[in-house]
């Protein structure tokens, strides 16, 4: 079962559309760093796109009964972790996927 918030679903969805676009395009002879560049470009659009909506301001309603703030805000997650964290996981995969092509 996959669970996500809002906009979460783009942290599977993003790097499938990197990967297809760069494997269509790509020389099927110059493939060396094909993964890794599609890993890479799914990061940093993962971080921007994460901070954005995560750190959009939330609504501030007054409960009558109590004239206590509520905040309601959009979460954007994907299996409960915010999508910025998942470009800090995607950006370690790609530095240990490109140290194994040196060793």
């Amino acid at each position: 079962m996959i669970v996500w918030q809002g906009l979460g679903f783009l942290v599977m969805l993003i790097p499938i559309i990197f990967l297809g676009v760069i494997g269509a395009t790509a020389d099927m002879h110059h493939m060396t760093y094909s993964i890794e560049t599609a890993l890479m470009l799914s990061a940093i659009t993962l971080w921007f796109l994460g901070k954005k909506l995560n750190g959009a301001p939330g609504k501030i309603l007054i409960d009558p009964e109590t004239n206590e703030e509520v905040v309601f805000k959009n979460k954007h997650t994907f299996f409960w972790i915010p999508m910025e964290w998942f470009a800090i996981a995607m950006a370690i995969t790609v530095i240990f996927l490109v140290s194994i092509h040196f060793t």
